[in-house]
């Protein structure tokens, strides 16, 4: 499929797959706290963040994707990854029946949706279902730490014209700029565009 599979000497790239890697929840208001050699309670608010701290904190095992670009990787100490689960928890969509509507959703709707990336399933690189990349969920690792455990953790890599549309993909999702659409319409444009796509709040010189 579209997935590579490099030597554990290679160094790590943009579109290295590990698994697992820890995803950390931290709740500030539900914070275990080593203080004085014993565990507190405690809230973010209260706690004199000008120290080193030592919490517990919850995580989960997933997927993850490097995004760091790789000229950032050569230089930097911590490594951004994007948490990659299955298609429907990602997207919130129904899979398909049929190949039909595989082809129009992972075309189209993929195109229109900025906030995931599609990934097949191969059974190789241990998708055993769709997957896709949640660009809104992006989790921190030391470099270090992931070269480290390359050889355990690893499990492939984008080819090169995944890795292109992945490079791609990130620009569009995080350069977007949010707008109402309908800001620039003449009042009468405006009651067509809101009686077909509204209701929607007209700016002033809409009124």
């Amino acid at each position: 499929m579209i997935y590579e599979y490099p030597d554990h000497n290679e160094p790590i790239k943009q579109g290295d797959i590990f698994y697992p890697l820890p995803l950390l929840i931290l709740d500030l208001n539900k914070l275990i706290l080593l203080s004085e050699e014993k565990f507190e309670q405690t809230i973010w608010k209260i706690v004199k963040n000008d120290r080193e701290l030592v919490l517990t904190v919850s995580a989960k095992s997933t997927y993850g994707i490097v995004a760091s670009q790789d000229c950032d990787i050569i230089r930097a100490p911590i490594l951004s990854l994007f948490e990659i689960a299955s298609f429907k928890d990602v997207t919130g969509l129904e899979s398909p029946k049929n190949p039909e509507k595989w082809v129009s959703l992972i075309t189209k709707r993929a195109r229109l949706n900025a906030r995931w990336f599609y990934l097949p399933d191969d059974g190789k690189i241990g998708f055993k279902d769709r997957m896709a990349i949640n660009f809104q969920n992006v989790f921190q690792i030391s470099k270090e730490n992931l070269e480290y455990y390359s050889k355990e953790l690893r499990i492939g890599r984008l080819n090169k014209i995944a890795l292109e549309h992945y490079r791609e993909s990130i620009a569009h999702y995080f350069r977007r700029y949010p707008y109402d659409e309908w800001y620039p319409l003449k009042k009468d444009e405006f009651e067509v565009y809101n009686k077909d796509k509204g209701p929607v709040k007209p700016f002033e010189w809409q009124k």
